[in-house]
């Protein structure tokens, strides 16, 4: 019998398990077979992920953990299991926000549009939009003649069409999270360039995602209130 064939013969045989020290030692490597887990279920809105769990939580080891990840993301996971050290993670949530340019160039038509699509209306969107409105591109010509020469000076650039202090910084609130919680204000520096553009750019050092996240926790705090005093959600972020 060759070397290949007594290894063979080794490794189908029992593993041999010693006692030492209160510590338990193999002489081969074991894998705990796992449990079949769910698929994950991704839901876009909040509505839905606490709905699917009022009615589903029951089927999993409790409590389920309700995980604010960041201020697009929830995800959901049980209780370790007991047999295999696992965990099972049944649902998540992401939401399905708006994309905006910040720090890109854009003309005022294009940017009135973004803000009011994609921004929530408040006293001082309305403001930068009514500002923007009021812009309008001079260009005129001014014509010097004495009788022998004529000169002609052009003046071309940004005016208001009334007189307006442009505030540099303004507080406005983008769609940035889900929907059914409160969008988070934050600051915006508002810059007006030579070539008919505009651009806006994030003031803030990103602590709206930090109220994003405290949103969607007393969101979900508010909406699952009776499976929390049952123990059977834990909200954490």
């Amino acid at each position: 019998m060759d070397r290949t064939a007594i290894e063979k013969i080794a490794e189908m045989s029992a593993p041999n398990i010693i006692i030492e020290n209160g510590h338990s030692y193999t002489d081969k490597e074991l894998h705990v077979i796992p449990e079949p887990k769910t698929k994950t279920v991704t839901f876009h809105t909040l509505r839905g992920l606490v709905e699917t769990l009022k009615s589903e939580y029951e089927k999993f080891n409790a409590p389920m953990f309700v995980n604010v990840i960041n201020y697009n993301t929830v995800e959901v996971f049980e209780t370790l299991n007991t047999s295999d050290r696992s965990r099972e993670y049944p649902y998540q949530a992401t939401s399905e926000t708006m994309n905006f340019d910040f720090g890109r160039r854009q003309d005022y038509e294009t940017m009135i549009i973004a803000l009011k699509s994609k921004f929530v209306e408040t006293p001082e969107l309305l403001n930068v939009v009514q500002l923007l409105g009021n812009i309008t591109n001079e260009q005129s010509a001014q014509t010097l003649d004495d009788g022998f020469t004529q000169n002609v000076i052009v003046k071309k650039g940004i005016a208001l069409k009334e007189n307006r202090n442009i505030k540099p910084i303004v507080k406005l609130k983008p769609y940035r999270t889900f929907l059914e919680v409160e969008q988070p204000e934050s600051e915006f520096l508002l810059r007006l360039h030579d070539g008919d553009t505009v651009a806006l750019y994030e003031a803030d050092g990103g602590a709206w995602k930090l109220t994003a996240r405290t949103l969607i926790a007393e969101y979900l705090r508010k909406e699952l209130a009776e499976l929390i005093e049952a123990k059977n959600i834990v909200i954490v972020e």
